[in-house]
């Protein structure tokens, strides 16, 4: 197992005078290297980084660094907007695009912290995607494969596979439909999903303009907070806990449960244990709301689908639809048959139903399995397309529920199954909880942390499978 340090960890490290962010860069190069899978970046920035953590460790040095992170490497998914590189958005068409003129808003407002961006990570195409394949530039392998190469989750899949095999101790991805959460939940990292409204999405591709946010992936909650406040441009103080004791949490017996596989069903049940054991007030029962956007979506379809297809109109239109992943064009294809009334039902009803959730919960929070499934056989995927369809809707099914509420979450590992994979648990609280979400998540934590952060060996001759 590889020792992963919290960017926390770091950041006193470099205030101590113990590393350097030089050293931090070449850490992250050297682990990127050793860890041989090629399909986490889709663009590499060593001779930037190197130059950033030059500049960095200057600044340290005359007693002026931009933030306690100063120096800490940083990886982004590939839509955001980096100067001096392309944006794929992960797709074939677009990785002739010429380099971006611009920083997205909230690469630009890391930058003045001071983090250091190591490049750009590799995506479902279009962010299309709950699993994280991609035929174009390769699917990173979970690090947590043992002998058949596991789905590394989608789509933001390079960034959680780099956080998790310790290549940095944070990386930003985008959740539309589970994005975040979902691949935090099978590479066993934390992961946050904002609120919508939370960060100024300029710069970024968007799947869908009603359902896209920006959040993390990191070794630790408190990361996580410290990440938040400088996406949003502003410093962060020390973090607000809300212990154990002070906590009300509804876990919802309605969907969320379905067909749970059973490793996943036991980690759950002893994180709950964990939890009453802590102090935590933890009610069961049934939360209708739930049933009522199941339903919205079987009548109506989702509002993804609408506008993934209206976005890409013109490529799906012209020749160049030929060079799309089939799966992902397929998808955005079912949007045929979507009517203006269905697109407006889902809007209003939408706004109801957020309402109506946070009227329902209160001041209490939601906790339930981040993902029914742990991290599926990647060869079994991509060799039957009815499988992959089946299993990339039960990987989303869970936090998909919550783009559409508008509902903030913390993805938590909790445990692994019997075959060692990660499994994940979801606290969640009710649209613009975020501070909240996050302050009840650094609250929780400990009772879920059998061993602190470490990353599989990467030594693991599964990962020889993409390189």
């Amino acid at each position: 197992m590889t020792r992963c340090m919290t960017a926390t960890a770091m950041a006193r490290a470099l205030a101590d005078g113990a590393r350097t962010a030089r050293d931090l860069v070449e850490q992250s190069l050297d682990r990127v290297d050793r860890h041989g899978d090629r399909a986490v970046f889709i663009t590499l920035t060593a001779d930037r980084a190197r130059a950033d953590a030059t500049a960095s460790d200057a600044r340290r040095a005359n007693g002026v660094p931009l933030s306690a992170w100063d120096g800490i490497p940083v990886a982004w998914k590939d839509l955001f907007d980096v100067t001096g590189t392309p944006t794929t958005a992960g797709s074939a068409v677009y990785a002739g695009r010429a380099p971006s003129t611009r920083s997205a808003s909230v690469v630009a407002a890391c930058a003045r912290f001071g983090l250091i961006s190591l490049g750009k990570t590799n995506l479902s195409e279009f962010a299309y995607s709950g699993l994280g394949l991609n035929p174009h530039f390769g699917t990173p392998v979970n690090p947590h494969s043992r002998g058949d190469a596991r789905a590394p989750g989608g789509s933001s899949s390079g960034s959680a596979v780099a956080v998790a095999s310790g290549i940095v101790p944070v990386a930003i991805g985008t959740d539309t439909a589970g994005s975040v959460r979902v691949p935090a939940a099978f590479c066993g990292v934390t992961g946050f999903k904002s609120s919508q409204e939370r960060y100024d999405r300029g710069g970024v591709f968007s799947l869908s303009t009603s359902l896209d946010s920006l959040g993390a992936f990191a070794h630790s909650v408190e990361d996580l907070i410290t990440i938040d406040a400088m996406m949003r441009g502003v410093r962060s103080s020390p973090p607000v806990t809300l212990r154990p004791d002070d906590l009300e949490i509804l876990v919802p017996d309605t969907i969320v449960f379905d067909d749970l596989e059973p490793g996943v069903a036991e980690a759950f049940e002893t994180a709950v244990g964990r939890l009453r054991a802590a102090g935590c007030r933890i009610e069961r029962s049934a939360f209708p709301i739930f049933q009522e956007v199941s339903d919205l979506f079987a009548r109506h379809g989702t509002l993804t689908v609408a506008e993934a297809a209206t976005r890409h109109a013109g490529l799906l239109a012209s020749d160049d639809t030929a060079r799309m992943d089939p799966r992902v064009r397929a998808r955005m294809m079912t949007a045929a048959s979507f009517t203006a009334q269905d697109y407006v039902t889902l809007q209003w009803e939408r706004e109801r139903l957020q309402a109506m959730v946070t009227a329902e919960l209160g001041s209490r929070f939601m906790l339930f399995p981040t993902v029914a499934i742990t991290a599926p056989s990647l060869a079994a995927l991509e060799a039957d397309d009815t499988h992959f369809v089946a299993t990339n809707l039960m990987a989303l099914r869970n936090t998909m529920l919550g783009n559409y509420l508008g509902m903030p979450g913390v993805s938590l590992p909790i445990g692994t199954d019997a075959a060692g994979l990660p499994v994940g648990a979801l606290l969640s609280g009710p649209h613009r909880s975020d501070d909240k979400v996050l302050a009840a998540s650094l609250g929780i934590e400990a009772a879920f942390r059998a061993d602190e952060w470490r990353a599989p060996d990467s030594a693991n001759p599964v990962r020889a499978r993409l390189r």
